[in-house]
């Protein structure tokens, strides 16, 4: 079985067939089990084969070549992952420099990683560069694709998700409201709307309107129960879609490496994403204030066997469940399901290396 290969989905043609061929079986060899350590949490291996990767592509093609730009911009991501925010904003930079150069300012795969960026200062709490990089990604892909493009919505979404993390709570709703109408209306990313429901699920709980926010955290659980929640699951048929894209992808030879990979920041929620704890996290921590403990509890039981039953038993991810289930039993006043919960995310974590 053809692994996935996880790096950045651009598309230039500049170089001969040849070279392409003739470097595609050694990073393609240096990538064989990226897409595992990727999606089972280890960042740190993953890291460990992006690098050799990068060091074949730019051996082949020099340092400042789209080709590098693509696993660099995914070594962000990792290191973003990671919470090293200053070693993804050096590397997002370096990438950004390479396809500006080379791509010019207002090409598309230029948008991707200012949005990139966007998020990496977000997560750094830079909210004032993370607007600004937002907002070149906005400009770029409206001038490219029009203002009512799916992908446009993305990007607005991340901005309002910004304004949210800031209490700009009128500016959140209009800019979520619209991205998620634009995102249901074109059919596209069905996933995606998990992460952009549970952040307005999140502005109304901010604002004590719980009605509401139940209303879009249990939309964003019903997508992602529906498409994860399986009684024979497996880790295969859970990336099944990313597997059949990427071997589509791989398979066009005729197109430079960069344009035959994918990008780990398009990747949309599963279990193995680093931010599904969270987003599962938030429909029984409102229960909990409602003291609708009962469903609480079966929010969580199921999002642990979505992740068990997907993943595996000693996954990165089941581990952040065990320990959102541990704060959500300390709060209920159960201290031994609250020690039982929080070991087994302990001996998961003594067990890997992220």
């Amino acid at each position: 079985m053809r692994k996935i290969l996880i790096a950045i989905f651009i598309a230039v043609v500049f170089t001969s067939i040849y070279a392409e061929e003739d470097i595609s079986w050694q990073v393609e060899e240096y990538l064989d089990g990226y897409n595992d350590a990727y999606i089972y949490g280890d960042y740190q291996k993953a890291i460990d084969l992006g690098t050799s990767a990068l060091g074949v592509i730019e051996k082949k093609f020099g340092p400042d070549h789209p080709n590098d730009a693509a696993m660099i911009n995914n070594l962000a991501t990792l290191y973003k992952i990671k919470g090293n925010y200053a070693q993804a904003d050096e590397l997002y930079q370096k990438a950004l420099g390479i396809y500006e150069l080379t791509l010019g300012l207002d090409n598309l795969y230029t948008a991707k990683v200012w949005n990139a960026l966007g998020e990496n200062y977000q997560a750094w709490r830079k909210f004032n560069e993370a607007e600004s990089s937002y907002n070149n990604s906005i400009d770029i892909l409206e001038k490219n694709l029009g203002s009512n493009d799916p992908a446009v919505a993305i990007v607005r979404s991340h901005l309002g998700s910004l304004y949210l993390d800031q209490h700009k709570y009128a500016e959140a709703e209009s800019i979520l409201k619209t991205s998620l109408q634009a995102i249901a209306d074109s059919g596209q990313e069905y996933p995606k709307l998990i992460r952009l429901a549970s952040d307005m699920g999140k502005l109304y709980e901010k604002q004590q309107k719980f009605t509401e926010a139940e209303q879009y955290y249990r939309y964003a659980w019903g997508v992602f129960k529906s498409c994860f929640y399986q009684e024979d699951a497996s880790i295969d048929k859970a990336i099944n879609r990313l597997k059949s894209e990427a071997a589509k992808l791989w398979s066009q030879i005729n197109e430079p490496i960069y344009k035959r990979l994918m990008d780990i920041n398009d990747l949309y929620i599963g279990p193995w994403h680093p931010d599904a704890p969270r987003v599962l996290d938030n429909l029984p921590m409102l229960y909990l204030k409602e003291t609708r403990y009962a469903e609480a509890v079966n929010i969580y039981e199921d999002s642990l066997e979505i992740m068990m039953s997907n993943l595996g038993q000693e996954h990165l991810n089941v581990a952040k469940v065990l320990e959102n289930m541990a704060k959500f039993y300390r709060k209920m006043n159960k201290p031994d399901k609250a020690k039982e919960a929080s070991e087994k995310a302990e001996f998961i974590r003594s067990k890997k290396r992220y």
